[in-house]
This record gives C-alpha cells, sequence and structure tokens, in this order.
C-alpha cells in the first residue's frame, strides 16, 4: 500500500512536470512582453553581400518566412528607421561569441519601436548557407517576440542547432497570437 501510493505521487509529479515545465516552456516561447504596436513594420535591410540576399528571403520573401508563413506585414523601406522599424545588418562584430543578435534599440512598456537584428560575419563567414539562414530567421524570430524554443528541430527559433531555417507552425500560430 505504501509502495502503490509513493508511485502514484511520483506519476502525479511526473505528469505535472511535464504539464507545467516542457509542455509550457514549448507552448508559450514568448520573449517577455515585447512586441511591435502592430503586424505592420517596416524592414529595412542594410545587411551586405549575401546577408542582405538571405535577410531579405527569411523576412519577406520566402514562401515559408515571416512575412508569409504569419500574420505580420513587413513594408520595406530604404533607410533604418526609428519608430516601428525592424533594422537588420551583418558585420565583422568579432569574436563576441554570437552568430547573430537581436537588440530591442527603442522600446515603450512592452512596444518595440526599433528593433535590429545582426549577424556576425567573424563566426558566419565559414558556415553554410542554411547555417546562415537559421540564424538570419531567429534573430528575426526574436523581434517579432519570440524566444527560444528548444523543444522543436523543426523551427529555426531553436538555438542548439543550425538546421532549420524557417518558423514552423506553432511559430505561426504563437506569432499570429501576438499580433
Amino acid at each position: 500500500m505504501r509502495t502503490r501510493r509513493a508511485v502514484t505521487i511520483w506519476g502525479l509529479l511526473l505528469d505535472m512536470t511535464l504539464v507545467l515545465g516542457v509542455g509550457a516552456a514549448y507552448a508559450t516561447h514568448r520573449w517577455s512582453c515585447w512586441k511591435y504596436a502592430n503586424g505592420s513594420i517596416n524592414i529595412y535591410n542594410g545587411a551586405t553581400g549575401d546577408y542582405n540576399a538571405i535577410f531579405n528571403e527569411e523576412a519577406r520573401t520566402d514562401s515559408n518566412s515571416w512575412h508569409n508563413f504569419t500574420d505580420i506585414n513587413l513594408t520595406a523601406v530604404g533607410s533604418a528607421g526609428s519608430t516601428d522599424h525592424a533594422n537588420c545588418f551583418s558585420g565583422n562584430y568579432g569574436q563576441n561569441g554570437w552568430l547573430g543578435i537581436a537588440e530591442l534599440q527603442r522600446v515603450s512598456g512592452c512596444t518595440i519601436l526599433q528593433g535590429r537584428a545582426r549577424l556576425n560575419n567573424t563566426y558566419l563567414v565559414s558556415y553554410s548557407r542554411t547555417n546562415k539562414e537559421h540564424v538570419a530567421c531567429q534573430e528575426v524570430g526574436h523581434l517579432w517576440g519570440l524566444n527560444h524554443n528548444r523543444g522543436s528541430s523543426t523551427t529555426c527559433m531553436n538555438d542548439t542547432i543550425l538546421t532549420a531555417p524557417q518558423p514552423n507552425s506553432h511559430d505561426q500560430s504563437l506569432v499570429n497570437s501576438i499580433y
């Protein structure tokens, strides 16, 4: 009887851990409360060389890009801006530990006014195009309000892999619920 009760209690604790722990992490990989005021966002692509094409594809033009895969509506603009702007760049930023980074430069409460995604060519120069696409997709996804999602190997929001250069249906649903 005592052993049976202990097994039942441990089983319930395991179930609660799975439901509240892993399940919650997968279901809500929001990056705090950050989001643009609405899904209509200006995007400036100041990246150079192939990185310009990669940012353009991952953000706007590929069929599985954020623009085409979610309710976000991106308008390409010719210069970096400070209101309702996502600005994308590439460069040799040195050996600082990051392949890409998303930065919120101007916020008001939880509203992003200006975000910046950067790809670090110092490291990425030796990576495959798929790896670069994965990093670009992830940094842009951060700007939309998503955090890392280590629960899936089919999303660019997983920062432990570099082989899924697109958002998945879970990312789409989450972005659509945010905007």
